[in-house]
């Protein structure tokens, strides 16, 4: 299985998936600050912008440096703005998984950005990182985002009951996930 090394920067025919840096942090309050992006990820966004740095230094830069996870920040080609980010976390090096998260900037919804990212972001963890299986938790109420995990070809394996809180009330996760011989057939 291989390590990171250099950050790898991912492009596809609309976007650049690049290193998300402390530079982003306006990006980073502004984005987890939108009622319907936190809505997605069910947790509080930061409440300042010092918490923001904090934040995105530990979920999104430190996770690279200590080899043990990956985010990508999203940009349109000939753009510069982040509209999104795509990550991989809790990667289990031996039993080689990782669940894969993403989020989107809503202006850019409905246009098909987050599955040509993903698309990116399955390829490199299947065939450069060498990941067996790849996991999805989404919240049970987020139908778009099981609509499009479902048309990467990620199977239902269950729900968790009540794992999640968020707003003063619990909340049901599917678990989905897609093994690299079945990423293969597509």
């Amino acid at each position: 299985m291989e390590e990171f090394g250099e950050f790898p920067q991912l492009e596809t025919d609309r976007l650049i998936l690049r290193e998300m840096t402390l530079d982003d942090v306006e990006f980073y309050f502004r984005h987890f600050n939108n009622d319907k992006v936190v809505e997605g990820c069910c947790f509080p966004g930061p409440k300042t912008l010092e918490a923001a740095k904090e934040e995105l230094e530990r979920y999104c830069i430190k996770p690279f440096k200590e080899n043990r996870g990956i985010r990508w920040g999203l940009v349109r080609k000939g753009g510069s703005e982040l509209i999104g980010t795509c990550s991989y976390y809790d990667w289990i090096k031996a039993a080689r998984r990782a669940e894969i998260g993403y989020d989107l900037d809503p202006t850019y919804w409905g246009q098909g950005i987050i599955t040509e990212a993903l698309r990116a972001v399955l390829k490199y963890g299947f065939e450069k990182i060498g990941l067996n299986r790849i996991q999805a938790i989404i919240d049970s109420k987020n139908t778009s985002s099981l609509k499009l995990v479902h048309r990467l070809g990620f199977k239902k394996e269950g729900v968790f009951r009540e794992r999640s809180y968020f707003n003063g009330q619990f909340r049901d996760d599917v678990c989905l996930s897609l093994l690299r011989k079945e990423w293969t057939k597509t």
